[in-house]
């Protein structure tokens, strides 16, 4: 009887542990831009969204693509690859997961601050999508959310 209760234990902790294994499939699917952050007023707003569009799709074959419509430049597109990075538990935040982007083809559409094609997106608990990555530098931020 005592064996078939440690044998139980392990094969919990096996399947618990291998759940954790998975990427974050939360995020995969179209997230569409809700807000831009604007860094010296500390404030977001949804006012320049209707000239200012942006999308990321990301595959769950570890692919994305970026999608930016702005007036004055037309439709521009990027893709690239994506990484997951687990957020430390010595964090604490309402941040759930960082996303990792790379860009390899199409057009120059990555925000950030200085690093050539690349971005950082941070996922929120509130199932927000965030793009600060040009913040540091006074640049803007984006908000997404899921479609």
């Amino acid at each position: 009887m005592k064996n078939i209760i440690i044998y139980f234990c392990f094969l919990f902790l096996f399947v618990s542990c291998d759940q954790n294994e998975e990427p974050n499939a939360s995020i995969f699917g179209t997230w569409e831009l809700v807000g831009i952050y604007n860094p010296w007023i500390g404030e977001s707003s949804d006012s320049e969204i209707d000239r200012f569009f942006q999308t990321y799709e990301f595959m769950s074959n570890g692919t994305f693509k970026k999608t930016r419509i702005y007036e004055l430049e037309g439709l521009k597109e990027a893709t690239g690859t994506f990484t997951i990075e687990d957020v430390p538990a010595y964090i604490s935040s309402d941040t759930k997961l960082y996303i990792n982007l790379n860009f390899k083809d199409g057009d120059d559409i990555y925000n950030n601050c200085g690093q050539p094609d690349e971005e950082q997106l941070t996922l929120r608990f509130n199932n927000q999508l965030n793009n600060f990555s040009a913040t540091p530098c006074d640049g803007p931020g984006y908000i997404f959310e899921k479609r």
